[in-house]
């Protein structure tokens, strides 16, 4: 047995695991509005369902985890099981007994038959599993009062509620959860401390604005790296000088840290483009574009082509908040209306096995897995 797997599960994490699996997941059958979930399906002990009632949809093992790790974002690290369990729970094959069992408990081939809930491309860390959805407001009058109150107390959860779109595209990296971010905001008592600015010129040098803008060079002759965007100024400007620094530059901002290391511009459509052994990940920067699915789309071509349609609700002239209405002083957002962005990813795909995520973060994040080569 590998290394990763030298202890089994305690009851809480399986607790958890298969109480998580089988209460936000259902079977995706065409005539079941709303979805029961395959624990609610057993509790009512309804009739098998047949393969001509699927509806024929597939969700990412990714989603899977995601929704796994935020329903435990708030839990105690010793009741979380490891990206490693989790998908050998989702293939069916954990280690069994559990720790201090006698016999094997059911995995999620238990929940969702393999023969109706085909995992496909199934790899170490990902794969497809056919005809399961997501519920994110699960019935749960036949789970029992003290497992439903221990699922409170392992989870920190008031109730089983969850936000569709934030447990969907929770943010989970190997086998730890990422969240709880913040983002810390300079001071200027804290700049003037410093004797560099990061960035490396300044725009925008008109009178009377309260900030600046800082922007990394377009020149393309490559450069030793010298750290994270830095220019130094001749000595530490004084507060006086420092307030008249500001006080030159009109509808700009100013960049530090790690923000001051990426690219600098227009800020919709900026892109990363990942590839794995089977599959591409892109993930395109979309701030003040409307999330609504009338409004939204994204195409993905056999060719690997990716065509992102969209409206931005930004950039107005004029905004009426709160029975109040604001004249813009700046404008550096995309103006309103419709737009589109198209790039191509470095190879064929198979968009039937397209998955796309549009974040509460304002970044749209895709993943889409090769064209298989028929083997000779």
């Amino acid at each position: 047995m590998d290394s990763v797997y030298g202890e089994l599960l305690t009851d809480d994490q399986y607790f958890l695991l298969y109480l998580i699996m089988g209460t936000y997941f259902a079977p995706d059958l065409k005539q079941e509005r709303p979805q029961k979930s395959a624990l609610q399906r057993h509790a009512e002990g309804l009739p098998p369902y047949t393969v001509d009632e699927l509806a024929g949809s597939d969700i990412d093992t990714a989603v899977i985890a995601s929704v796994y790790y935020y329903v435990l974002r708030k839990a105690e690290p010793s009741v979380v099981v490891r990206l490693p369990w989790l998908l050998q729970f989702v293939h069916g094959d954990l280690p069994t007994p559990m720790r201090g069992s006698a016999a094997p408990r059911p995995q999620f081939n238990y929940l969702f038959r393999p023969e109706f809930h085909r995992l496909v491309h199934c790899k170490n860390r990902g794969g497809t599993i056919e005809n399961i959805v997501f519920v994110n407001n699960p019935t749960i009058y036949y789970i029992e009062l003290e497992d439903i109150e221990r699922f409170k107390r392992l989870t920190g959860l008031e109730d089983f509620l969850l936000d569709r779109d934030s447990a969907m595209s929770h943010i989970w990296v190997s086998d730890k959860v990422l969240y709880d971010i913040t983002v810390q905001e300079e001071k200027t008592d804290d700049i003037l401390q410093h004797n560099h600015v990061l960035g490396s010129a300044l725009h925008n040098a008109t009178p009377t604005s309260d900030s600046f803008r800082i922007s990394s060079s377009t020149n393309p002759t490559p450069v030793d790296d010298l750290g994270p965007g830095m220019i130094f100024l001749p000595s530490r400007p004084s507060r006086e000088e420092w307030s008249n620094l500001v006080a030159t530059i009109k509808s700009g901002f100013a960049l530090t840290g790690s923000a001051a290391r990426g690219q600098i511009g227009p800020v919709l459509g900026l892109m990363d483009i990942g590839e794995s052994e089977d599959s591409y990940l892109f993930r395109v920067s979309l701030p003040g574009v409307r999330r609504d699915e009338k409004d939204f789309s994204c195409e993905v071509e056999n060719d690997g082509s990716v065509l992102i349609k969209g409206v931005t609700s930004t950039g107005e002239k004029t905004v009426e908040k709160y029975s109040q209405v604001f004249e813009m002083q700046s404008q550096n957002l995309c103006p309103p209306g419709p737009f589109s962005l198209s790039f191509k990813l470095p190879g064929p795909v198979d968009p039937q096995q397209f998955h796309g995520t549009f974040a509460t973060d304002a970044i749209f994040e895709g993943i889409a897995w090769k064209v298989r080569r028929k083997k000779n």
